[in-house]
């Protein structure tokens, strides 16, 4: 009998300790996600959200560098086990993949060089309009302007930049909290244009369709965290004015608080 109860401790040990999940984000997407210098480290609002749901559900998280579209692929290939980096919750994602509660409102802004003569929505008709590929935001120009507009695909979010820099788009599509960062901290200056655009319901935590255990435990924490206030307290810390710059001046200066950074 004690050998049985010993085989069965040994069995399942590894469920008596914290597990390591890994999540996809996104290398370079202020104030969501941001890796530092060593591309080992990241912060944003979805990792210091993301680690504040790891510490109360007892799990280790580690954070992988992805593109766009492979956040969608190597969560499907379980190459990865969450997905964060704000991400919309839409009908057709919700085929394949499971989401958490929404954790902030996703919307779409335009946003151009300070200095261009497009002040509205209107004016973007005809124009080429630069998004990074694999995100909403080319359905998005599609619903405004049908085939009235030129989408141009940019592998990630700076390519994007370089290409209005370059003059080879007008003006850029993109997450509303990152055209608003953009527009508050950049040099040279860009504005935004238009009023912001809803897509899907809300940003979600996206895993594959066998990870409901998981989605419900993120789902507890991140409802106790708006009770308690811990989320509130995160939200401000990137979306305001004040911490536009602040998060501009690490960028700069390349200084990252280590209470701010996680793997």
């Amino acid at each position: 009998m004690r050998w049985i109860i010993l085989f069965m401790a040994v069995l399942f040990f590894p469920a008596l300790h914290a597990k390591s999940i890994l999540i996809g984000t996104l290398p370079y997407a202020p104030p969501f996600a941001m890796a530092a210098d060593s591309k080992e480290d990241f912060f944003g609002f979805d990792i210091e959200l993301m680690n504040e749901i790891c510490t109360r559900i007892k799990i280790t998280c580690k954070f992988k560098p992805l593109k766009v579209p492979e956040l969608f692929s190597e969560l499907l290939e379980g190459k990865i086990d969450l997905a964060m980096a704000a991400i919309s919750i839409t009908e057709s994602r919700q085929d394949d993949f499971l989401f958490s509660l929404p954790y902030l409102t996703s919307n779409a802004q335009f946003l151009t060089n300070s200095g261009s003569e497009l002040n509205s929505i209107e004016d973007i008709r005809n124009k080429k309009v630069g998004i990074e590929k694999g995100t909403l935001f080319k359905m998005v120009v599609l619903e405004q302007f049908s085939n009235e507009a030129q989408i141009i695909e940019y592998p990630s979010i700076d390519e994007a930049f370089k290409g209005l820099t370059n003059n080879e788009v007008d003006i850029l599509i993109m997450d509303a909290g990152a055209a608003k960062y953009w527009a508050a901290t950049a040099t040279p200056d860009f504005k935004l244009v238009g009023d912001k655009i809803p897509v899907g319901v809300g940003y979600g935590i996206m895993a594959n369709k066998k990870s409901q255990a998981l989605i419900d435990q993120i789902n507890k924490a991140l409802m106790d965290m708006e009770a308690d206030g811990t989320y509130l307290k995160i939200y401000k810390r990137y979306f305001t004015l004040l911490s536009f710059l602040k998060m501009k001046q690490m960028m700069s200066n390349k200084t990252y608080p280590e209470e701010l950074l996680t793997h």
